[in-house]
């Protein structure tokens, strides 16, 4: 019984080689279905997302190799393998079940740390169990892996700390305002990280938005997204007072927002506070305004030292997560040692149960008269004999299986009893 896993990730390969390997929600269960039709015995996990291609398959030792699922991959997708072979990695067991329970912790990703991997690997998970491409190793290979994540977040605080510029902008401004319910955002511009952090924003109950942007049409476009309202460039200074919030990111060349343009504002807001996030370079706020009572100001510069901060914090509780990891991998190669000397173990009990059945069988003719009722009695005594006997010889192989020697175990029994010849296979 192995474990073996085959991939690129965003570290591996460049997007142009990722998507020609991507799966999509439309070919996933048909990927599944075909790999389970052409390898019975197998399991298999797929999971894909924007930054990586892996696939996750159990299978007897030796019957499913790298090059089949390089060949699978490469067949399914109608691609040459020496196309995207060169940017594949692979691992197996140990290795195997450390690299899944990194990637599933967010301990492998592109932001450490984030928290949409998680969800990703149990789609993952859900789709191949709902397809019946999993079975006992992938689901508690699994299972085990979200288990992880869940550890390594609450006792460390790797998800903690936000990591991008639009995410540490909405905490400095709920610090400032707790909640955002009847605040009105004033966006200046239309370039993508406006959106994103409006976005942001409207996710934390920002619901009354204004959009001023030079191109009109573009204004309304990103207003009708929020449910907010467009207003014409020229117009930006009469709407400054009533802005709790002020986004800007232009591409002029000169401050688009002045010192005296916010003073006039803060006088008639009767000390109600400004937050306002200049992201554009160069930038769109006259840097002064900053020295204003009650008015906060942030530049791109400033959200980027917070951001590096956040990673470097983020950096230094990996050895954390890294201790847990190893220490839940030894657990989980201990659990597959022993589910791999099981059906060895099952099998020991039946030789030995098949003898005693054998021997009552023998015994019976011999007692005519004994009544039903001591014969069963006769026949409980020999199972519970047998099962005594057995008792210890099974404790020690699981006890052996953990310590890594369930191998060793079964083939020392084989010795002893000389059975399981047709098993053999199942230890290997």
């Amino acid at each position: 019984m192995s474990i073996l896993v085959v991939g690129l990730n965003h570290k591996s390969a460049p997007v142009e080689v990722r998507e020609k390997l991507a799966f999509n929600a439309n070919n996933i269960s048909a990927a599944l279905s075909l790999f389970l039709h052409k390898y019975q015995t197998a399991e298999t996990v797929i999971l894909s997302t924007c930054n990586r291609v892996e696939m996750y398959v159990s299978s007897l030792e030796g019957t499913l190799t790298v090059e089949d699922i390089l060949s699978f991959l490469a067949d399914f997708h109608k691609v040459a393998v020496d196309e995207f072979s060169p940017y594949m990695y692979h691992y197996k067991d140990d290795r195997t079940v450390n690299h899944l329970f990194f990637v599933t912790a967010s301990l492998d990703s592109m932001v450490l740390g984030e928290s949409q991997i998680l969800s990703q690997v149990k789609e993952a998970y859900t789709t191949a169990s709902m397809e019946e491409s999993t079975g006992k190793v992938m689901n508690q290979l699994f299972q085990q892996a979200l288990n992880v994540a869940k550890i390594v977040h609450t006792q460390t605080s790797i998800g903690k700390r936000k990591v991008s510029i639009s995410s540490v902008a909405v905490e400095f401004a709920e610090k400032i305002f707790q909640n955002f319910t009847g605040k009105t955002v004033l966006v200046v511009g239309a370039g993508e990280m406006c959106e994103l952090l409006l976005k942001h924003l409207y996710e934390e109950g920002a619901r009354t938005i204004v959009v001023a942007n030079r191109t009109f049409e573009r204004a309304q476009e990103i207003a009708n997204a929020f449910q907010g309202q467009a207003i014409k460039y020229e117009l930006l200074g009469e709407y400054l007072a009533n802005a709790d919030i002020i986004i800007s990111s232009t591409s002029a060349p000169h401050y688009v927002i002045h010192v005296d343009q916010v003073k006039e504002a803060i006088r008639h807001r009767r000390g109600n506070p400004m937050f306002l996030i200049d992201i554009a370079v160069p930038r769109d706020i006259e840097p002064e305004v900053a020295n204003i009572d009650n008015v906060y100001l942030y530049n791109i510069d400033d959200l980027q030292s917070v951001v590096s901060q956040n990673i470097d914090e983020r950096t230094r509780e990996v050895e954390k997560c890294r201790i847990i990891v190893d220490k839940e991998v030894e657990h989980f190669m201990a659990r597959l040692e022993e589910m791999k000397i099981e059906p060895a173990i099952t099998l020991l009990r039946n030789h030995f149960h098949a003898i005693g059945k054998e021997e009552l069988e023998r015994l019976k003719p011999k007692l005519k008269n004994i009544p039903n009722d001591d014969w069963e009695q006769v026949v409980y005594a020999v199972e519970r004999t047998i099962n005594k006997l057995l008792h210890h010889p099974a404790k020690v192989a699981k006890q052996e299986a953990k310590n890594g020697g369930g191998y060793r175990y079964v083939e020392i029994i084989k010795k002893l009893f000389g059975t399981f010849h047709h098993t053999d296979h199942l230890q290997h």
